[in-house]
């Protein structure tokens, strides 16, 4: 099978076309076909990734216009989403500057996230002897937003940043800013919610 690859050399933006057999691809992640390529066929290929587990979001691309984890995404599954095609297209994440091939620049996002102060100043009740406890009740209400390991697939996917991104922040932005304000141990929720809207 065919697969292509949006690529950017610091000057000029191309698209390169790999062979794999799909038999070295069975069985394996996405990432597992990127590493795949860059050792066998091409070393200049650029990505990112790190745990390999789902967990720290570094290896976020893009198939055939979607926004995937690299790592978490099953090549058998992947290809059957798209009905088998012969051929498929890695991008870089949409919404963030390329610097290469499929690496992003997240110094605008994290620039973002400073802006928010995602951590809680803990309330002063709390303390290191003490520890900062909440009950389950109040952990499960903001459970859901502690699961976002900045991936960058939901700003990738998002039309407002496409269309304007000069007054919205990153989606993951505001999830953290509700992760911060709504938790119960903080001593200023209003801290995190205010630089978010």
């Amino acid at each position: 099978m065919k697969i292509i690859i949006d690529r950017y050399d610091g000057t000029q933006h191309y698209k390169q076309a790999y062979v794999v057999d799909k038999k070295d691809i069975e069985g394996k992640t996405l990432l597992s076909l990127l590493l795949f390529i860059k050792q066998n066929l091409d070393a200049t290929l650029n990505f990112t990734a790190s745990c390999r587990s789902a967990i720290c979001g570094a290896c976020g691309v893009r198939v055939n216009g979607h926004s995937v984890l690299a790592c978490d995404e099953k090549m058998e599954e992947l290809l059957a989403t798209y009905d088998n095609p012969e051929v498929i297209t890695i991008s870089p994440l949409a919404n963030f500057r390329v610097i290469s091939d499929l690496v992003v620049d997240w110094e605008p996002s994290i620039e973002n996230l400073r802006k928010i102060r995602p951590t809680f100043i803990p309330k002063d009740e709390f303390s290191a002897e003490k520890g900062c406890k909440q009950t389950q009740a109040e952990y499960d209400k903001i459970q859901k937003q502690w699961d976002c390991i900045l991936c960058g697939c939901c700003a990738s996917e998002c039309n407002k940043l496409t269309a304007d991104s000069s007054d919205y922040m990153e989606p993951f932005v505001f999830t953290h800013a509700h992760r911060a304000t709504f938790d119960s141990r903080g001593k200023d929720p209003m801290l995190h919610a205010k630089a978010a809207v």
